[in-house]
């Protein structure tokens, strides 16, 4: 009976590449749709495994051809691994490769990387292609990039009204808007993947669902570009999803510009914007599987990189500390860069946002649950990290078994023993000072300030800090409400020392000068008619108003005696009646006049009565008020310095003039409300600020808020320190960072400090 060799698997897809003037051959196992790279030696051995080379005949053909002797034992080992990977026609081949098609992930790759299969795209990809190769065509490109040129552009151009729109983003009817466009955008980019894959000669097979790092995804399998010889064409499939979204995300920015504002079109248009961008940039992450990272293993052709570069570091650190008798680590200079970086970022990168995950799963499960929430958190942690926490126990299991005989030396055990007892005497007998940190605020202990306000009125607002802080506000209105006009003149130059009490400013208005000195004529007016009631008439005014009564009363004689003439001759029928007529008005006329005449004199001769008297006090006293309310003002426009400092400010709005006293200066610290336990006034302060980064400044806690922050979501409390400011060099305004002394407190204690908080007042708080 003939006996059988290994034989290589004839339906393996094999495709010959170089980089870096090394030749790599990937192999493709169309059964579990893997891809495998290997060199060239390994390529010839595999050649060679056609079922009738004895594995003796093979290792002479190796060392003829390359001229390098191959042992026995290294190539059945060899032989061992491809039959172990399902590339030998073996029944244990066959077994392989059932186990690895179906193989089950462990629980932390499921929730981290759950990856559902939804439907083989391939015919459907063979009738699109037919109608969409002019999209790969140079055309197309420089359209496609006008296109995205042009939404840049108007991007750019807009971005208000970018503003405007997303604020109202956030609603719930838009929740649905946004559901679509990702399904749409995402959709769109796996199509591209896999067009473009098509469109060069791969084939795909694997369209579905995608759950990585708890973050909806879609993905297309398009690893058959890995048999692309040419290295750009595996660039252009992995980057063909990202620039079909772009140019999505273009199109619907062009669309978007030219809609009307506010309809439910331009409200779509710009979710497709928005989220076609978000993607795009979530895609471009190389930290994760996403097209960045292929985009990256592509460029550097080190393919799974992410696998290789966390086996580089497991490697490491067993060669480090376990040491293992084969700790040969064949790897390139530059990829041992490249496995160190992208090991590091992308295990970090996992770390935080499984810590981001993990914190606001338990956030919300002891919120809903309390402490049997806090159960449940730990009890998922159990099945996520169970696999990990083995393989790390059973790895510092091997280490300690490895150093058990140099731990358990007496002399060791001895010296162990005593660095716990120091540790343990360290902790609870050594004290450190308990230092609480915060950004922080610089103000003058003492200010003046005066403020314009649009209803015509200054406002003078004075602080005085310390133990008993004191703050009073003050309105000058400088004038009736019929005058707006509102003039500034500063005695003071910015920068200049003013004293208590010197004159700052003065405030003036040229209707106001003008309604005093109108006020002013009219009270000298009013006075002067006053005293010519209380005086009376002269002797000549008197004289002059009898002489003309007695002048008024002859003229009626003599009308009285030419109306008896004429109404004789009118009797006789010699005049007519209007000429008695005449003469009879004017004898009636000379009769009034002489009744006003003689009333006159006789107001004369008695003096102005009491109502007239009251009525012209009384208008004095108006005017006089009026006078002392005006010159009121004009001292009061005279704004004096109610402190001693530097004029820091002039402006002509808002601040019209800023007084400060800069001898001693104010520190606003905001403080955790965790911390008010430490708190108090008289503790030490230290303060750093940004123009002086080499210079400490030193104060006292003078005043603890006696209410929280209500501008800000944590609870903060303003806390207030005094510092001496003799050399001038901090000024209002400026910001640093303040940390206050609260006294040494074991080390202990200070480590366990938030625990014990979080214990005493969280944990407490779910049950």
């Amino acid at each position: 009976m003939k006996e059988s060799y290994p034989k290589f698997r004839d339906d393996l897809i094999i495709s010959q590449q170089k980089f870096e003037k090394i030749t790599y051959y990937v192999i493709k196992d169309p059964i579990t749709q893997k891809f495998f790279r290997i060199k060239e030696f390994e390529y010839f051995i595999t050649q060679k495994l056609n079922g009738e080379t004895p594995p003796e005949q093979i290792a002479l053909s190796f060392e003829a051809h390359f001229n390098i002797r191959l042992p026995l034992d290294t190539l059945e080992k060899f032989i061992q691994r491809l039959e172990s990977l399902g590339f030998l026609e073996s029944e244990i081949s066959e077994r392989e490769l059932a186990r690895l098609q179906y193989q089950k992930r462990a629980l932390p790759g499921k929730l981290l990387f759950i990856k559902l299969k939804g439907f083989d795209p391939d015919r459907l990809l063979n009738r699109m292609i037919r109608f969409t190769r002019f999209i790969f065509t140079p055309y197309f490109l420089f359209f496609s990039l006008f296109i995205i040129f042009l939404a840049t552009a108007i991007t750019i151009s807009s971005w208000a009204d970018l503003g405007y729109s997303f604020s109202g983003i956030f609603k719930i009817a838009t929740i649905f808007k946004i559901w679509i466009a990702i399904f749409l955008v995402v959709v769109l980019h796996e199509f591209a993947h896999a067009l473009t894959c098509k469109y060069f000669g791969g084939e795909v097979h694997e369209m579905g669902f995608l759950l990585l790092y708890f973050q909806p995804c879609f993905f297309c399998n398009v690893s058959d570009a890995y048999l692309f010889k040419e290295k750009s064409k595996r660039l252009q499939v992995t980057f063909a999803g990202a620039y079909c979204q772009i140019f999505v995300w273009a199109v619907a920015t062009i669309l978007w510009r030219i809609t009307a504002l506010d309809t439910g079109l331009s409200s779509f248009l710009f979710v497709v914007v928005i989220t076609s961008g978000i993607t795009v940039l979530f895609n471009f992450n190389p930290l994760i599987k996403l097209d960045g990272y292929y985009l990256l293993t592509d460029y550097l052709e080190i393919p799974n990189l992410r696998q290789k570069a966390f086996g580089y570091i497991s490697a490491l650190l067993k060669k480090r500390f376990l040491k293992p008798k084969d700790s040969r680590i064949e790897v390139s200079p530059r990829a041992k860069k490249i496995y160190i970086w992208y090991g590091i970022l992308s295990l970090l990168y996992s770390a935080l946002l499984l810590s981001y995950v993990f914190i606001q799963v338990e956030r919300f499960l002891v919120s809903q649950l309390g402490g049997f929430g806090f159960i449940l958190f730990l009890l998922l942690i159990f099945l996520i990290l169970r696999q990990p926490a083995r393989v790390t126990l059973a790895g510092i299991s091997q280490f300690l078994f490895i150093k058990k005989e140099k731990i358990l030396v007496p002399k060791k055990i001895i010296i162990y023993s005593a660095i716990v007892v120091a540790l343990v005497l360290v902790l609870f007998l050594v004290k450190l000072e308990l230092k609480i940190g915060s950004p922080c605020e610089i103000q003058a202990l003492e200010y003046f300030v005066l403020k314009s306000s649009p209803d015509g009125t200054v406002i003078s607002e004075l602080f005085q800090g310390g133990s008993q802080e004191k703050k009073s506000v003050n309105l000058l209105r400088l004038f009736a409400d019929d005058y707006t006009s509102l003039n500034l003149v500063t005695k003071v130059k910015e920068g200049q020392k003013v004293k208590i009490g010197e004159t700052v400013a003065e405030l003036s208005s040229p209707s106001y000068l003008s309604d005093l000195a109108q006020t002013k004529a009219a009270l000298k007016k009013a006075e002067e008619y006053y005293t010519l009631l209380q005086k009376g008439a002269r002797k000549e005014a008197i004289q002059q108003a009898k002489d003309k009564e007695a002048q008024i009363q002859s003229e009626l004689k003599l009308k009285e005696r030419e109306l008896s003439r004429l109404s004789d001759l009118h009797q006789k029928n010699l005049i007519s009646s209007q000429e008695l007529e005449e003469v009879q008005t004017e004898v009636s006329v000379l009769a009034n006049q002489l009744k006003i005449a003689k009333n006159e004199l006789k107001i004369m001769k008695n003096g102005a009565r009491e109502e007239e008297l009251s009525m012209a006090r009384a208008e004095i006293r108006k005017l006089d008020a009026k006078l002392e309310f005006l010159e009121d003002q004009i001292s009061a426009s005279q704004i004096k310095s109610p402190i001693q400092g530097v004029v820091t400010s002039i402006s002509s709005g808002g601040n019209l003039l800023s007084i400060a006293n800069l001898d001693t200066m104010r520190v606003l610290i905001n403080i955790s409300e965790k911390d008010l336990d430490v708190l108090g006034e008289g503790l030490r302060a230290k303060l750093k600020v940004r123009s002086y980064p080499f210079l400490s400044f030193w104060g006292k806690v003078t005043k603890i808020s006696l209410t929280a922050d209500e501008e800000v979501a944590k609870k903060i409390f303003p806390v207030t320190c005094k510092i001496e400011n003799k050399a001038y060099l901090l000024k209002p305004g400026m910001s640093g960072y303040a940390k206050v002394y609260c006294g040494k407190m074991r080390l202990a204690s200070l480590l366990t400090r938030r625990i014990v908080r979080y214990l005493r007042v969280e944990v407490w708080s779910w049950w």
